[in-house]
C-alpha cells in the first residue's frame, strides 16, 4: 500500500476531483484524506451546487455520498453522467445501503467507499479508479508535444520526402499512444471492477451470511474468471494489432485487405470511442493481395483520423463512416467516406498539396494527406482521389491499387 501511495501523490499531480457530501463532517473528513494527493480539490455539500460547479471532461473523479440533503445521490450521478457519459464516479454509502450497489451497478458506477471508511481503504479505491482515468490524460499530453515538435519542423521548411514520412509516421505514434490508452480503458475498468466487488462483499462478509457460502464465492469467482479472460483476450489482441503496424516491412507480402481494414478500425475507432462514430463496413471478405500492409494501413489510418477531426471541428452530431472494400476489373478499391459536410469545391484540388492543410493553424501541418497520396502512389502502386459525396453528405476518398506488388527491390 505504501508503495501505492507514492504513486497515487505522482499520478494526482494536476488533477481536479470534486467531492458532494451530505454533511459538513464528511466532507471534512475526506478533504483531509484526499488533500495530500490532489492539487484541487471542490467540494460541496449539496446536488444543486455539484451540479452547479460542474464542467464535463474537468474532474478526475466525483465522490459522491448517497445520502444528500436535497437529492438521490444516485439521480446525482445520472444527471452528472448526462453531461459526461465517461466520468468516474467513487459512491460513499452506508453498509445499510449496499443492497442499492446492485442499481448502481446497472448504470455503470463500480467503485465504492463504504462509511464510516478508514483511510487506508478510501485512498486504495481512489488509486483503482485513478489507475484507469490517467492514461488518457497523459498521453493526450504526448500527442500534443508530438504535434508541436511536427509544427517546428515545419516552420523551417526544409523537410524532404524521407523526413516527411518520419514525421508522419511520429505523430501517427502519439496518436496510437492515445488509441491504445482508450482500448484498453475499457477491459481495465472490467478488471478492476471485478476486484472492486469481490473485495467489497468480503469486506461486508456477504459469503459468510449466505446460505452456501462456498457455492456463493464459487459462482463469484467463475463469473470473474470468465470476464477477466474475455478482458484479457481484448488487450492480447490489441497489442498484436499495434505491434504489427510498426513491425518494419521492406518487401511485399501477401495479406487479407478486409482484416487489415477491421484491424485498423479497432485501432482507430474502439468500441466505446467518444464521437460515438457510427461504423458501416461493406467489404469483400475474399480479397487477398501481394503488396506493403503497414504502408497500406498508415494511409488508411490517416484518412480516417482526418475525418474523425472533421467531426469535430464541425460539431457533427451524428458521426457516420462507410468503409467499402470490392474488386473491379484488375484493380482493389477502397473507399472512406465521412458525413463531415465535405470538402470546400475551391480547396478540393490542393489538399494533396504539401504543407496544405484545412485544419485550424494550431491542429494542421498539412503533411498527411500529401505523404497518403506519396505512399500510395509511388510504393503502393496506386491512386488516391477524394470526391464529394452529396448522399452520404462528407468527403469520400478512393483508393486504387493493384492486387499484386512486386517486392520494393525488383522495382
Amino acid at each position: 500500500m505504501q508503495n501505492d501511495l507514492k504513486i497515487l501523490t505522482r499520478l494526482g499531480k494536476d488533477l481536479r476531483i470534486m467531492i458532494v457530501a451530505g454533511t459538513e463532517e464528511l466532507s471534512h473528513t475526506s478533504r483531509e484524506i484526499l488533500t495530500p494527493y490532489f492539487d484541487e480539490i471542490v467540494a460541496v455539500t449539496s446536488a444543486r451546487d455539484a451540479i452547479t460547479q460542474y464542467t464535463p471532461s474537468t474532474f478526475a473523479i466525483v465522490y459522491v455520498d448517497l445520502s444528500l440533503s436535497d437529492m438521490d445521490g444516485m439521480e446525482l450521478i445520472t444527471k452528472l453522467q448526462s453531461l459526461d457519459k465517461y466520468q468516474k464516479f467513487i459512491v460513499l454509502i452506508d453498509k445499510e445501503n449496499v443492497p442499492v450497489m446492485t442499481k448502481l451497478y446497472e448504470i455503470g458506477v463500480t467503485f465504492f467507499a463504504i462509511k464510516p471508511f478508514m483511510p487506508k481503504c478510501f485512498l486504495q479505491v481512489t488509486y483503482d479508479v485513478i489507475r484507469i482515468v490517467l492514461p488518457d490524460q497523459y498521453v493526450e499530453e504526448q500527442v500534443r508535444e508530438f504535434h508541436k515538435k511536427l509544427e517546428d519542423i515545419t516552420e523551417e521548411n526544409k523537410l524532404q520526402c524521407n523526413l516527411l514520412m518520419q514525421q508522419s509516421k511520429l505523430v501517427q505514434t502519439g496518436e496510437m499512444l492515445s488509441m491504445i490508452a482508450h482500448q484498453w480503458r475499457q477491459p481495465l475498468s472490467v478488471i478492476t471492477a471485478i476486484i472492486a466487488t469481490t473485495r467489497t462483499r468480503m469486506d461486508l462478509d456477504l459469503y459468510k451470511r449466505s446460505d452456501d457460502p462456498y457455492g456463493a464465492i464459487e459462482k463469484d469467482l467463475h463469473n470473474a474468471f470468465v470476464r477477466i479472460e474475455e478482458a484479457a483476450d481484448f488487450l492480447s489482441k490489441t497489442v498484436n494489432d499495434f505491434r504489427n503496424f510498426y513491425r518494419p516491412t521492406n518487401t511485399a507480402n501477401t495479406f487479407n485487405v478486409a482484416e487489415l481494414i477491421n484491424s485498423v478500425c479497432r485501432m482507430v475507432i474502439p468500441e466505446k470511442h467518444y464521437l460515438d462514430i457510427e461504423l458501416d463496413l461493406n467489404i469483400d471478405t475474399g480479397i487477398v493481395i501481394t503488396n506493403f500492409e503497414n504502408e497500406l494501413k498508415q494511409v488508411l489510418i490517416n484518412i480516417i483520423n482526418n475525418a474523425k477531426d472533421a467531426f469535430i471541428e464541425k460539431d457533427i452530431a451524428k458521426p457516420k463512416l462507410r468503409i467499402t472494400l470490392q474488386k473491379k476489373g484488375e484493380r482493389i478499391c477502397i473507399n472512406i467516406t465521412d458525413n463531415a459536410q465535405g470538402i470546400p469545391q475551391a480547396i478540393i484540388e490542393k489538399i494533396f498539396l504539401p504543407y496544405f492543410s484545412t485544419k485550424s493553424e494550431k491542429n494542421g501541418t498539412g503533411i498527411g494527406l500529401h505523404m497518403a497520396k506519396t505512399i500510395i502512389e509511388r510504393h503502393v502502386g496506386g491512386t488516391l482521389s477524394v470526391s464529394n459525396d452529396a448522399v452520404f453528405g462528407g468527403a469520400d476518398f478512393s483508393i486504387e491499387i493493384i492486387p499484386d506488388k512486386l517486392n520494393e527491390e525488383e522495382l
